[in-house]
C-alpha cells in the first residue's frame, strides 16, 4: 500500500507577514528569487501579487481574492457520501465548547476565507479555523474522523503521511522549529451549517496540504486540492514513508513512456519553477493548452494518463471519485500532457502537467531551505468546479 501521512488547508488573513520561510524556500506558489514564468494572473508562479506568499514581494503584502459566487451550479461529482460527512461534522462540532465552535465555524458566504489556503507552514500563512493542537483528545479524534469520512483510505493515509513529514522536519531539518508538526501546523474550518440539502464546505490543511471539499445535496466538489511533501521520502524506525509515491510514480511513468517525437511535442518552452494554479489563483483563467494530445498516444499510454489522474482523484471518497473519473475519461481525447525543464524524478524544477477540458494537475520538484534535495508540490483543480462553482471568475 502507498505509505502516506498528513497535512492542512485553511484560509489566510488579509495581511501576511513573510519572514524567511524555514521549511520551504520556494513553498507556496512562488519564490521571491524565482525566475519562473508568469502564471495566468501575471504573478510569478501564479501567486497573487507576485514575489512571494501573500504577494507584494519579500516582506509580505496583501492576499488577493477574486470576488465571485462560489455557490453556483458547479458541475459537482455525484454519489457523494454527504449524509456520512454531515454526521461526522456534527459529531466533531459537538465536542467543542462555544468559543472553539465559533472559531471553527464561518458563514458559507464568507468567500474570502473559503478562497484562502496555502501550502506554506501556518507560521508564515495564518489559517482560519482551529489548530489540531488547540483541541483536546476527543475533539482532535473527531476532527480527524471527519477528514477520514471525506476521503478514501488512500487519501486519508496520504494526509497522515504529509503530517508525518512535517513532524520529520520539526525533528531533523536544519531550520526546523516548533511551528512544524502534525498538530501545530494543521487546521480545520467549516463553512455553513452541515446539511444533507444545503451547501457547506470543510477545509482541512496546513504545510503541504489543502483539502477544500464543498457539499451540496448528494454532490460534492473536491478542488482546489494541494498535496506535497518535504522531504520526498524519509524513514521512521524501519519504515520508509513516501507521501506522494503513487502520484509521482504514475505521472513519471506516463512521461517515461513517451517516445522522442511525443516528448518533443510535450516539452514546454517556458521555464516554470513552481505550480502555476496554486494558492490565490482563483480567477478561473488557466494557461493556454499546450503539449501532446492524449488522442495521439497509444492505448497503453492513454491508460497511463487515466492512472495518473486517478492517483489524485481517488483521494476522495469512492462515489465522488468514480463520478469524476467517468467525466475525465469522457474528455480524454481533448486532454493534453506537458512538461517543462526536465521530466526526470530528481531533476531540478522538473514540471509535469495534465490539462483537460476540466481536469488540471501539476507536479513540480522544488527547492527548500530545510533539506538539500528537491521536494514535491502538486495541485489538482477542476476548471468548472473549484469550490463548487462553474465559473469562479464570473
Amino acid at each position: 500500500m502507498t505509505k502516506l501521512r498528513r497535512s492542512i488547508v485553511a484560509p489566510i488573513t488579509a495581511a501576511v507577514l513573510l519572514s524567511t520561510v524555514a521549511a520551504c524556500g520556494s513553498d507556496s506558489s512562488a519564490d521571491a528569487s524565482s525566475s519562473s514564468t508568469a502564471g495566468p494572473s501575471g504573478s510569478p508562479s501564479g501567486f497573487p501579487g507576485g514575489g512571494g506568499p501573500g504577494g507584494g514581494g519579500p516582506g509580505g503584502g496583501m492576499q488577493t481574492f477574486t470576488a465571485v459566487d462560489l455557490d453556483t451550479d458547479g458541475e459537482n461529482a455525484s454519489a457523494a457520501n454527504t449524509t456520512d460527512v454531515v454526521t461526522a461534522a456534527n459529531a466533531f462540532l459537538a465536542t467543542l465548547d462555544s468559543g472553539t465552535a465559533a472559531t471553527v465555524s464561518y458563514d458559507f458566504a464568507d468567500n474570502e476565507s473559503r478562497q484562502t489556503w496555502s501550502n506554506f507552514p501556518a507560521q508564515q500563512v495564518p489559517r482560519k479555523g482551529v489548530a489540531l493542537s488547540d483541541l483536546d483528545d476527543d475533539a482532535k479524534t473527531a476532527a480527524m474522523a471527519l477528514v477520514k469520512t471525506m476521503l478514501s483510505p488512500e487519501g486519508y493515509a496520504q494526509v497522515q503521511a504529509i503530517q508525518e513529514a512535517d513532524d520529520w522536519l520539526n525533528e531533523n531539518s536544519a531550520s526546523g522549529t516548533d511551528s512544524f508538526g502534525s498538530d501545530t501546523d494543521y487546521y480545520i474550518a467549516i463553512y455553513g451549517t452541515p446539511s444533507v440539502t444545503d451547501s457547506f464546505m470543510v477545509q482541512f490543511g496546513g504545510h503541504h496540504l489543502a483539502r477544500n471539499y464543498t457539499y451540496k445535496g448528494t454532490t460534492a466538489s473536491i478542488t482546489p486540492d494541494f498535496t506535497g511533501t518535504e522531504p520526498k521520502s524519509f524513514t521512521i524506525g524501519s519504515t520508509d514513508v513516501e507521501p506522494m509515491k503513487e502520484k509521482a510514480d504514475t505521472l513519471f511513468g506516463l512521461f517515461d513512456s513517451l517516445n522522442d517525437e511525443q516528448k518533443a511535442q510535450a516539452k514546454l518552452s517556458d521555464t516554470i519553477d513552481d505550480i502555476l494554479m496554486g494558492p490565490g489563483v482563483d480567477s478561473g483563467k488557466f494557461p493556454e493548452t499546450q503539449g501532446v494530445a492524449v488522442s495521439d498516444l497509444s492505448a497503453d499510454q492513454q491508460q497511463l494518463v487515466l492512472d495518473a489522474i486517478g492517483a489524485w482523484v481517488d483521494d476522495a471518497a469512492p462515489g465522488v471519485a468514480a463520478s469524476l473519473m467517468k467525466t475525465y475519461k469522457s474528455q480524454l481525447s481533448q486532454t493534453h500532457v506537458a512538461f517543462a525543464n526536465s521530466d526526470t524524478v530528481d531533476g531540478e524544477s522538473t514540471y509535469l502537467r495534465i490539462d483537460g477540458p476540466r481536469v488540471w494537475i501539476e507536479l513540480v520538484n522544488t527547492r527548500s531551505q530545510s533539506t538539500p534535495n528537491v521536494h514535491y508540490h502538486g495541485v489538482y483543480r477542476d476548471k468548472n468546479d473549484d469550490y463548487g462553482s462553474t465559473n469562479p471568475s464570473a
